[in-house]
């Protein structure tokens, strides 16, 4: 089978791994800072401002790969079902999301109650439950780890609902659908500009990725003449291109804070991770080819897992450092802190992929008619 007619695009499990690294030293790093100020304190906003490009990314890659699952099912089906989309999506979600949950309302408050801690109270789940949490709400620090997952989790929700609508009725109008995409993503960073407020939590932010990810699948699948031109570039080329754009991610959001160029930084981002999964997947002189790191292709495979697991180990941890009365401010424990968050977060994700999420993804197959 063609390359641009493959399902699985094998390199992008390891720009995932990428993508979480990011996520990961953020929530680390900020539940161990214990002062507004200090060079932790400055590498905790540096990281606040790096991931921000990875929940851009992951709405990027999301929008690809389904739209990419999306016409290849039109393509050979000529048809696009709707429910099989939704059950898919489903599988995939709702088991971590479910844990993230429990934790949050049943497990964590009865840890506190037991330890004799300071007791946190839960927010209200009758607003978790309908999936419109107050995502500006007040919550302490460990609450927001946690809470902050279940918040992107709801946002990638809201997402795929519309999403599966636009392929099921918008197909024919895809080139319109992205236009709007970009339009709306744009407009909602500048009223948040406007209003002095943070938009990380709205889906609507993420506009721009998702509709730069819509087009590179709709080029990939109907072999666009500027794909060829990409394949093609010269190998002495393709280095200082990753350079440019790693600078571009770690630098967009960091030379752009509270301002209203942070509306166009995915513009510019997104076109980068654009040039990447072609070059990752169909480049002829590209120096290097992720895939071929099985570590990095596993850890991108359960990133998703990582990013759960450790918002809860990770304050599980800070709960046990509490309760021994070991000083957090001490640079060994939160090298230490970070080290075994890791390490546990890994093997817990690798424990549930086996055995909870790949059975799962086994039957979510059964609803793939492409």
């Amino acid at each position: 089978m063609p390359k641009s007619k493959r399902l699985h695009f094998k390199d992008i499990d390891s720009l995932r791994f990428f993508a979480l690294i990011p996520v990961f030293l953020f929530c680390t790093f900020y539940l161990t800072h214990t002062h507004n100020e200090g060079i932790h304190y400055e590498i905790t906003l540096l990281l606040g401002y790096i991931k921000q490009n990875s929940l851009d990314f992951f709405f990027f890659i999301s929008s690809f790969l389904l739209t990419s699952h999306a016409l290849r099912e039109y393509k050979y089906t000529h048809a696009f079902s709707l429910r099989n989309f939704y059950l898919r999506r489903f599988f995939k979600l709702a088991p971590l999301l479910l844990i993230g949950l429990f934790f949050t309302f049943i497990l964590y408050p009865w840890i506190l109650n037991i330890l004799k801690l300071n007791s946190v109270a839960p927010p209200s789940p009758y607003t978790y439950l309908a999936m419109v949490p107050n995502y500006l709400g007040t919550a302490s620090k460990e609450q927001y780890v946690y809470l902050s997952v279940i918040w992107t989790i709801y946002m990638f929700i809201q997402f795929y609902i519309l999403w599966g609508l636009a392929m099921k009725y918008l197909k024919s109008t895809l080139v319109q659908v992205v236009i709007v995409c970009l339009c709306i993503g744009t407009a909602d960073r500048i009223f948040y500009y406007f209003i002095d407020a943070d938009f990380v939590f709205d889906t609507l932010a993420y506009g721009t990725p998702i509709g730069i990810g819509a087009i590179l699948a709709k080029m990939i699948r109907e072999d666009s003449p500027y794909l060829e031109k990409i394949k093609l570039i010269p190998k002495k080329l393709i280095l200082p291109v990753y350079i440019a754009g790693l600078a571009l991610v770690i630098g967009g959001y960091l030379l752009s804070p509270n301002s209203i160029y942070a509306a166009v930084v995915p513009f510019f981002t997104c076109t980068f991770y654009s040039f990447v999964v072609i070059d990752q997947t169909f480049g002829k002189s590209s120096p290097v080819k992720f895939r071929n790191n099985k570590v990095f292709s596993h850890m991108g495979k359960i990133s998703f897992g990582i990013i759960v697991y450790q918002s809860i180990i990770s304050v599980m941890i800070i709960i046990g450092i509490d309760s021994l009365d070991f000083e957090i401010s001490s640079a060994t424990v939160k090298v230490a802190f970070t080290f075994v968050a890791f390490v546990l977060s890994w093997i817990v994700a690798d424990i549930s992929y086996n055995f909870m999420e790949k059975p799962l993804l086994m039957l979510k197959r059964e609803f793939k008619k492409a």
